[in-house]
This record gives C-alpha cells, structure tokens and sequence, in this order.
C-alpha cells in the first residue's frame, strides 16, 4: 500500500521542524510530491525511508553536501569511505575535547591552589621546572607570544607566564614593578623545542624557597604578601638570597589582580 504523509505529520513523526524538512528539499535531499486538489506537499514511503537516513546521517555529523550525494549517487563503497572520513574527524574532535578537559583541570587546580595557599608560608625545595626570562618591558609579553604561536595554537595553553625578581628589589621595594618576564613550560613541551633553545631554559639553585601564593598588580606600591612574607622569614631565622621566581595561577580581572605561586631562595642553613 502507498501511504502518503503531509509536511506537518512527517515533521511530527521525526521530531523536527517543517522549515528542517523545506530546507533538506532545497538543499536536494529529499523530495516531495504536491496534491493535484490542493497543492500541498505530501511525503511517500520512500521518501520517508530517504528521510530516515538524512536525520541518521545527520546525527553522525556528515555534512549536508555529502549526504545529498550519499542519498542520490553513490554507491556501498563510496558511502562507506564517506563514514570513515567523518569517524577521523569524530577521532580529531575526542582529541580535542580531551585537551580541552586536561586543561580546564589544571586551570581549576591553580585556582583551587591560589585558595588555599594565598598568604600561607613555607619552605621546601626549589622547583625543578626550567625557565627563560626577557626584560621587564610589556613589549615583550607580545613577542612570547608571537614566538611560540605554533600552528595548532595548542603551545599558548602549555606556556606558563613567569616572573623573577633580585634580591634587591625584593628587599628594598618588595614590589614587581620591575620584575622581569618569563615563561615555564612543561616538561613534555620543552623536549619538544629545539635542542639550543632549550639551553636558553634554566632553573633555581637546588636550596631551600619560601613558598606562598600572592597577588599582584604589578604597581610600585609594596606588596602586602611579600612584606608579610619577609617579616615570617625573620621569625624563622632565616635570610633571603634571592632571586624570587613567580609563575602564574590565575586572574581576577575585577580586583586587576594576577596570581602567582612564588619561591623565594634562601640562604643555606
């Protein structure tokens, strides 16, 4: 038997819109029929079956200009080489969603981290991350970013922003006014640049650091962390060598504050 649907129960039927199925018929994919007494569109079985593996591939992510053909001239083979091409880029996009998760959980552990140590004072080991630093001019954050803007755009999530101070400008201003800029990446990253830029990169002497959380609007007023800071070093007992080496956790653009994870050399016991 011929059944035949109108565009209003066949977009019932599929839980679609009507201007979904005017658009598929405008776009080549499907067809329909009109009414001799009343010229509206009607839909037969086989439409209804083409209609089927539209919405199916659709949900596949298979673009519209490939299913036109897959529903009017190809045949097993090429409609199979069609799905894989899209199961490769379905491969890219996990890939990429993937990347996106490891880094929306390391950007949480930072501010998590910028919680629960910001003003809190320790000592421990100097880090083993390595580091390279320009001036203290903001021209030069834009050529660290023209400088490793790779291709995939992926090395800028990988860079960590690094800041280095000397002992004097610790002691005297305990400010970051002049504090010179940097980047840190991570170990797998480093590998990956060339053997003499990696040499560029280097690390804090193996001694014990104060360690906290601060932040910072770079301005040339004291820093009440650092001050702080200072004044829990002398009930220690203990004596600042320097440099203090500051890597970036997080922003809060309301207060114009960045955030820094600091270690502060000190002199051996």
């Amino acid at each position: 038997m011929k059944y035949k649907w109108t565009i209003g129960e066949m977009a019932k039927l599929f839980d679609v819109s009507t201007d979904t199925l005017r658009y598929y018929e405008k776009a080549g994919l499907l067809s329909s029929g009109r009414h001799r007494d009343n010229g509206y569109r009607y839909y037969s079985y086989d439409d209804l079956v083409v209609l089927m593996d539209i919405l199916l591939f659709r949900n596949l992510e298979v673009a519209v200009k490939d299913i036109r053909s897959m529903v009017a001239t190809m045949d097993l083979g090429d409609i199979k080489q069609i799905l894989i091409q899209n199961e490769r880029l379905v491969e890219e996009k996990i890939e990429a969603l993937i990347r996106q998760r490891t880094l929306l959980a390391q950007m949480t552990a930072q501010y998590e981290l910028c919680e629960q140590q910001l003003g809190k004072f320790s000592i421990v080991p100097a880090p083993t991350f390595k580091c390279k630093f320009w001036s203290a001019q903001a021209e030069d954050l834009l050529t660290i970013i023209r400088q490793y803007k790779k291709p995939d755009r992926t090395w800028l999530n990988t860079i960590r922003y690094t800041l280095l101070l000397p002992p004097d400008e610790i002691l005297n201003n305990r400010s970051f006014h002049l504090a010179q800029i940097g980047i840190s990446f991570d170990e797998d990253t480093l590998s990956r640049l060339d053997l003499s830029e990696q040499q560029e990169f280097s690390s804090l002497p193996a001694k014990d650091c104060l360690y906290t959380v601060l932040g910072t609007d770079y301005s040339r007023k004291e820093n009440t962390v650092l001050v702080e800071a200072l004044a829990w070093l002398k009930e220690q007992g203990r004596q600042v060598e320097g440099p203090l080496l500051g890597r970036y956790l997080a922003s809060v653009h309301k207060d114009g504050l960045d955030y820094y994870e600091i270690w502060l050399v000190l002199h051996s016991t």
